[in-house]
């Protein structure tokens, strides 16, 4: 079971009916993990779902995020808003996967399509499903969630 944290002293907690909300959003997930290369730290934006208490999002295959996460699998993540009223959001901790599975890439990208862009049909939305075979999914386990509204 999802552990879930208040994330500021000042805040309120969000409810579970909230965050579910919240992660049902189109929003963005921003990702923060330790590059491969030299060990500094990396944060990126990403497009993603949350579905049985996993995050789902997909990069290059070759990239960086993939690299990176394949060498170290901690995570730090964070969705949040705060362009419709007073700032609300979940972040935390978690364990990432990454999956070298191109036919799974493409599922997860075309959920990614009908969430972010609503259609298959655009031009965007067909390049993005035909380099699917070059990228890999990660998957997040989220160690906790800490959350604040207020």
């Amino acid at each position: 079971m999802m552990e879930f944290r208040l994330a500021d002293n000042y805040a309120k907690p969000m409810q579970e009916g909230e965050v579910t909300e919240l992660l049902n959003q189109p929003s963005i997930l921003r990702i923060a993990m330790i590059d491969a290369r030299d060990g500094t730290p990396l944060v990126h934006p990403v497009w993603h779902y949350y579905e049985d208490g996993k995050f789902f999002l997909t990069t290059y295959a070759g990239g960086a995020k993939a690299r990176s996460l394949k060498k170290n699998p901690d995570v730090y993540f964070l969705v949040d808003v705060a362009d419709k009223g007073p700032p609300y959001g979940v972040r935390g901790k978690g364990k990432a996967r990454v999956i070298d599975d191109p036919e799974y890439a493409k599922k997860v990208i075309s959920r990614h399509i009908m969430r972010y862009l609503g259609s298959p049909d655009s031009q965007e939305a067909k390049m993005l499903i035909e380099n699917a075979k070059n990228y890999s999914v990660i998957e997040i386990a989220p160690l906790y969630m800490a959350t604040w509204k207020y």
